[in-house]
């Protein structure tokens, strides 16, 4: 990170990431806002919540299709409702009870994995990162599996908002499918409150604290706040995928050493940031390495440049599997950091595992592969992959 002479983005990804590594650690674009590319300094800023606020970010209009995520969307939240917010969803989604989801999430891994066996090539987003990413999170909501089909679909059409390739009015699609989504939420939450079970969805309206409970449309808000950020874990996957198939060493060393694979996840997350930036704006006046930045300015997080940062990773333009020391914040960090990233990790590793126990090899097909706009996020719509699968013993 040495220069602050600014110049915009890149759309390839390979110059954005040189564009990254050029950047000085805080930067103001001649056009207005600032960009924060530095590891401590993007620290600082997101764990600053009563200077850089989420709320004021994205307004959304009372008859906008997207005010789905506006009532329970911890991540447009300030203290104190985010606090008291969270608090309520902490008491359901507690760490211990998503472990308790491990054998679930075994089971949808295998039911997705069995039709692949035997296929030399799989479209890989299409046909497992996503639905067993989106069938999982719906699984553990309760929603049956009418409504999993529904969130599957919303999902995929998320993701394809930052691919660049995307033909057709994506965003149409999706606001027309949140509309449904909506409608499908709000009447499941009444029958979940006419017969709770033992689901995250019933846990979510029986947690109360000092009186407080969750009201209908906090609720169906965030179930739609899990089902979208879900899309985290299925991109993790797709860049797993897509690292390992650059670095065959590397996945040679994890044959060889399964242990490693907590560290391998960790790294592809630092490596190839899912979330590439987010976005913020000062309440109030103040000082970010070095610079002044007044109340009411617009502030780029760059997570991708962050997670780079030489004076924080060692080489961190090599991906090292057995990586000792890495602090990256692919989930974020401070009050906003990823409520499910428990689960995440949880289905990205049993995902992960399943595929690298079936098969001897694999290889991912550049032109079988969509990759979405790195200025948004590092990932791909769609992915090729040729499997040699394990025979059957």
């Amino acid at each position: 990170m040495t220069t602050s002479v600014w110049t915009p983005p890149p759309a390839d990804e390979a110059a954005l990431t040189d564009w990254l590594r050029t950047r000085a650690p805080v930067t103001r674009a001649p056009g207005g806002g600032w960009h924060v590319f530095g590891y401590p300094e993007v620290k600082e800023v997101l764990a600053n919540h009563g200077a850089f606020s989420n709320a004021v970010v994205r307004p959304v209009p009372e008859d906008s299709p997207m005010r789905l995520y506006r009532t329970g969307n911890l991540t447009w939240m300030d203290p104190p409702r985010h606090r008291n917010l969270r608090g309520l969803v902490s008491q359901a989604f507690t760490p211990r009870w998503v472990a308790g989801l491990e054998p679930m999430v075994h089971e949808t891994v295998e039911s997705f994995l069995a039709e692949l066996r035997g296929r030399e090539e799989v479209s890989y987003v299409r046909e497992f990162a996503s639905p067993v990413v989106a069938t999982a999170i719906a699984r553990m909501l309760g929603i049956p599996d009418k409504g999993q089909h529904l969130f599957q679909e919303w999902s995929s059409n998320l993701l394809a908002l930052a691919d660049p390739s995307s033909e057709g009015n994506g965003l149409q699609k999706v606001l027309s499918l949140t509309q449904i989504a909506e409608a499908y939420l709000h009447q499941f939450v009444a029958k979940r409150r006419a017969a709770p079970t033992d689901d995250l969805t019933s846990k979510l309206i029986a947690a109360e604290i000092d009186g407080e409970s969750l009201g209908d449309d906090e609720i169906a808000g965030l179930i739609a706040l899990l089902m979208s950020t879900g899309q985290a874990a299925t991109i993790t996957l797709v860049n797993a995928m897509i690292v390992f198939g650059r670095h065959p060493k590397a996945v040679a060393e994890l044959r060889a050493r399964p242990e490693l694979l907590d560290s391998a996840i960790d790294e592809v997350m630092r490596y190839r940031s899912e979330t590439t930036r987010v976005e913020r704006r000062t309440v109030r006046d103040i000082v970010i390495g070095g610079h002044e930045i007044p109340a009411g300015e617009s502030v780029s997080v760059w997570i991708a440049a962050a997670n780079r940062d030489p004076r924080v990773f060692d080489e961190p333009h090599v991906f090292d599997i057995g990586r000792s020391a890495n602090p990256h914040i692919a989930f974020g960090h401070g009050i906003h950091y990823c409520l499910g990233a428990p689960l995440a990790r949880l289905e990205i590793r049993i995902a992960l595992r399943a595929l690298l126990d079936s098969t001897t090899d694999f290889a991912v097909d550049p032109a079988g592969t969509r990759l979405l706009d790195p200025r948004l996020m590092f990932g791909a719509s769609e992915a090729t992959v040729r499997f040699t699968w394990k025979e059957k013993s």
